[in-house]
């Protein structure tokens, strides 16, 4: 009865298939509880069915108990799964622990390994967080976009505007919240305080609409308003940087006065601290109606400013675009001559124009960077199965004590990760010294510089990638050391010695190999490519002499507001002739001269459109352009250009009826003229008659990998302008008379400040800056690719070695020539290096076209290169094979038998 009672109540109770033994447990509990209780009730002379139906009422609600129960004994098995599972952790990682510290070498050699990798690619990813991810201080960046007018048939891909244009572009164009413009001028304006030493702040001339444009509120005070625009009153907007080094940081600074230019100026606003635009350097932020003709020229042709608007909401960057593109089409219609041909318009985010330049080749560097974790990773998992064969025996007995797979490959993988979150720590460590590396590398160029910071985002990035490096480096190798299929045969051959490696252990450590060799070839293609590139871009020739030539920049701070602008001009011209009179006699020094900005310095030069007199007017807007250089006598000698034909810049514009004379590039006498002498010829600028004076050598203007376009050296006279750039010649070490010539210079101009007095080497180191940094990084990248490969080369042939030790003294014994063992070890460590080079070899084909954009005079798949890399791998392949395989050919026979 007691039977059927009980089976009755488990009836009562029975779980659903899909409950687990936690819920039969709780029904028999209770079906036992049930049955106690009606035995009970029927022993005190209750029938059977009363009884049991008593028993059931005082348990009430069966099916809640049986709930709570279930709930009850889950959570219990819950915890007491967690805590197993926990103290099995926690004993794994004693385990892993103690496995490290048995094996110091092997750890040590892991660690290093990591770190390098894991801290040259967090320093890489550090670099394009701050450059390319980090948010713009501008809000809704989004919205805003860089504007420029093009004139396709003068070749003009991105033009400026003039100040009387812009007026137009604020009122014309609608979709738009803001239109503005700005303007960085070479030099800037000089500050200085009373007892101070005078210094140039950099200077951005802007218009209304260029802190609407940008969006981005003045930290304190506020930014220029629009009765300051339409005044050209003298108030400034000031850099966080120039607001805590210059003012000290003062909080009362709005409404304070501080001289620059010589006036005095009222502080309106200071920006934010990460505010840096449109340059990174810029100090002080006025209104562009400040700036004179005699600077930047008058009228609507005179074009020096860049355009910047804020798009409306729902407005996309086409349909602005489009607008502007109808908006000047409309102005070269209504003035042909100042705005003929600029009938197109280009359109990009501010993000593009900030980072454009260096975007591909940060991507191309974090690419390479990743591609040195994935030849650190096959190194270190090569090291891992190599250590997995040799505990072959450990995980043997491990499985034979009833250690599940899953329980071994979780204690090779805990030991991996640990091992890896160690290198993780080492490699923000090496990081953080890379980066400091990286930014000095990069000097002035790199955009956004000040952003790059290890921050917690940074962290994240190296934790996670440790995590995946120790998971991809511990997974594979932990998988094949806990395969038990030969764990019976391993036990058995424990006493006879070492146990020999399997041949799909060796072709999985081969196999490994041949991945490292392939990424490795990749990489020191690519780093062959960019150092052929660097080579060829320093030497070429830039058309001057940099040896020996001391640059010294600024401008001349004299009080010209005289009331005859003539008599003005030509004070401020005398002044200069003066300055190099008085340089010239400094001793040391051959020659002097000066024009408005030297070569590859931040503005070169003005280009103008120009007309042939006695020839066929070209269509307005479409007239070829020229370079106009102000230059004094003397320039091109202190330069180094040479003179080809004629003779120099005159000292002024002669008399008022005669040309001006001009020195012309070759490149401009051969096109304009060609086929004939150009000396003696005429152009003509707004008005202004050039003679050809003569012919000098093409300069590289802007850039060292293209040389300008038509370029003329003209008498200062005609361009007068208070920017400065003195050259002079020295006979030694022009660093050493940077000194006397700063004196000589304030000998004229007492107080005198300058932008700069450096060697004109400098410059041209500056301008291969970027190349030269991307040069080094993939070149390092490679370097560290090609050393893990014959690391991990070595590694496996010497491993093959040890474990074919009685094999080869069998081979020996038997008579085989040193040789011949030599070759078998040479041809089993070669065979991976062979297929690894040949797919790396494909792969680099694909791969540098990536390059292109940061080649100079070199092909992405330049012969030259691709063989001398294969050459350079397989010769370091063959040593790292040939170093472990002279032992083979020294084992002892006789000794080694024994052992066995």
């Amino acid at each position: 009865m007691t039977t059927r009672r009980f089976r009755g109540v488990r009836r009562l109770f029975r779980l659903p298939s899909a409950e687990q033994d936690v819920g039969a447990a709780v029904d028999e509990e209770l079906a036992f509880h049930v049955d106690m209780a009606t035995d009970e009730l029927i022993a005190a002379g209750y029938p059977p069915d009363d009884a049991r139906r008593l028993a059931m009422a005082r348990f009430g609600d069966l099916e809640a108990v049986r709930a709570r129960c279930q709930d009850i004994s889950s959570h219990r098995v819950t915890e007491m799964h967690r805590s197993d599972r926990w103290a099995s952790v926690a004993q794994d990682l004693r385990f892993a622990a103690r496995g490290i510290r048995r094996s110091p070498g092997f750890s040590a050699i892991v660690l290093l390994t990591l770190a390098l990798g894991i801290g040259a690619t967090t320093a890489m990813f550090s670099v394009v967080r701050g450059v390319l991810l980090r948010p713009l201080p501008f809000p809704e960046t989004e919205r805003v976009v860089r504007l420029w007018p093009a004139n396709p048939a003068a070749d003009v891909a991105k033009g400026e505007v003039s100040h009387t244009e812009m007026r137009d572009w604020e009122t014309d164009l609608t979709r738009f919240t803001a239109v503005g413009a700005f303007r960085v001028l070479g030099n800037g304006m000089v500050f200085g305080e009373a007892g101070a030493e005078p210094t140039f702040a950099r200077t951005a001339y802007v218009t209304k609409g260029f802190f609407p444009a940008v969006g981005t509120r003045a930290a304190v005070g506020r930014t220029l308003s629009t009765e300051e625009h339409v005044a050209a009153a003298h108030a400034v907007v000031v850099s966080h940087a120039f607001w805590e080094r210059q003012l000290g940081a003062d909080s009362g600074v709005v409404g304070r006065q501080i001289r620059l230019g010589g006036e005095s100026y009222t502080v309106t606003g200071v920006m934010p601290r990460d505010f840096a635009y449109p340059e990174a350097d810029v100090a002080v932020w006025v209104p562009a109606t400040l700036l004179g003709d005699d600077d930047v020229g008058a009228g609507r042709a005179a074009r020096w400013l860049t355009p910047i608007a804020r798009l409306k909401p729902g407005v996309t960057l086409e349909q602005g675009r489009q607008e502007v593109e109808t908006f000047l089409k409309g102005l070269a219609t209504r003035f042909p001559e100042s705005n003929g041909g600029y009938v197109s318009a280009v359109a990009e985010p501010v993000r593009d124009t900030i980072v454009g330049s260096v975007r591909r080749g940060l991507l191309v560097m974090l690419g390479a960077v990743l591609l040195v974790l994935l030849v650190v990773c096959a190194n270190v998992a090569n090291l891992f199965l190599v250590r997995g064969t040799a505990r072959t025996r450990e995980i043997a007995l491990r499985g034979a004590l009833g250690a599940s797979r899953g329980q071994v490959v979780r204690l090779l993988v805990i030991e991996s990760l640990m091992l890896s979150l160690v290198g993780g720590v080492l490699g923000v460590l090496t990081a953080w010294w890379s980066v400091r590396t990286l930014l000095a590398l990069s000097g002035d160029f790199l955009p956004r510089a000040a952003d790059v910071r290890l921050d917690a985002g940074v962290l994240a990035f190296a934790l996670g990638i440790s995590l995946l490096t120790g998971v991809v480096v511990g997974l594979w190798p932990a998988l094949r050391a806990s395969l038990t299929t030969r764990m019976a045969s391993t036990l058995r051959e424990s006493g006879r010695g070492s146990v020999g490696a399997g041949g799909s252990a060796h072709r999985a450590r081969a196999a490994l190999v041949a991945a490292e060799v392939a990424l490795a070839v990749v990489l020191v293609v690519g780093a062959g490519l960019m150092l052929r590139s660097f080579q060829q871009l320093t030497s070429a020739d830039p058309g001057f002499r940099a040896e020996n030539a001391l640059l010294a920049r600024f401008s001349i701070q004299i009080d010209d507001n005289d009331a005859n602008r003539e008599a003005a001009i030509a004070r401020r011209i005398a002044v200069r002739q003066s300055i190099i009179d008085r340089v010239q006699q400094v001793p040391g020094v051959i020659a002097a001269g000066a024009t408005k900005n030297a070569p590859l310095t931040q503005d070169p030069g003005e280009s103008v459109p120009f007309t042939v007199p006695g020839r066929p007017a070209p269509p307005q807007g479409e007239e070829p352009r020229v370079l106009l250089m102000p230059a004094t006598q003397g320039y091109l000698k202190a330069l180094g250009v040479p003179l080809l034909a004629g003779e120099d810049v005159g000292r002024t514009a002669g008399d008022s009826t005669a040309p001006a004379k001009a020195v012309i590039s070759r490149r401009m006498a051969e096109q304009v003229w060609p086929g004939r002498s150009a000396i003696g010829e005429t152009f003509e600028y707004r008005g202004i008659t050039f003679r050809v004076a003569g012919v000098a050598g093409d300069v590289r203007s802007a850039r060292l990998d293209s040389i300008a376009g038509f370029t003329a050296y003209v008498p200062d006279a005609v361009m007068p302008r208070s920017a400065m750039s003195l050259v002079a010649r020295t006979s030694g070490d022009p660093a050493r008379l940077a000194g006397p010539i700063r004196a000589a210079i304030r000998e004229i101009i007492p107080g005198q400040a300058f932008l700069e007095v450096v060697p004109l080497t400098n410059k041209v180191s500056d301008a291969a800056s970027t190349q030269r940094l991307f040069t080094v990084l993939v070149t390092v990248f490679g370097s560290m690719a090609l050393m893990l490969a014959a690391i991990g080369l070595y590694g496996v042939v010497a491993y093959v070695v040890r474990q074919r030790e009685r094999e080869i003294a069998v081979r020996v014994a038997l008579g085989a020539p040193p040789a011949r063992v030599m070759g078998l070890m040479l041809r089993q460590g070669m065979t991976p290096v062979a297929v690894g080079l040949a797919v790396g070899l494909g792969g680099a084909l694909a791969v540098t076209r990536l390059l292109q954009s940061l080649l100079y005079g070199v092909s992405t798949t330049d012969p030259l290169t691709f063989v001398g890399v294969a050459t350079l791998l397989a010769a370091v392949a063959l040593l790292a094979s040939w170093l472990p395989s002279r032992r083979a050919t020294r084992v002892q026979p006789a000794l080694t038998l024994r052992e066995e």
